[in-house]
């Protein structure tokens, strides 16, 4: 799905019926802010998140596995 289809055909649909008016990375901000709030292990945000990390002990030497990552969305 293409992101002009995503946000102009489903997106923008959905926060009509809803009335309401925000964009798809609010909810990125907000999915950040939260994992922040309970001291998430900031790796695993980003790894959730799916950015990639210039640290190189993040990004060569540092594993999270899945486990590890649902530990932390369980904070939530």
């Amino acid at each position: 799905m293409s992101y002009y289809t995503y946000y102009h055909e489903r997106w923008k649909i959905v926060m009509e019926q809803l009335e309401m008016n925000h964009k798809p990375h609010d909810c990125r901000h907000t999915f950040a802010t939260l994992m922040d709030n309970v001291d998430a292990n900031k790796l695993s945000i980003k790894r959730i998140m799916g950015h990639t990390s210039k640290d190189i002990t993040d990004k060569v030497y540092t594993h999270k596995d899945i486990e590890q990552l649902l530990i932390a969305i369980d904070k939530l």
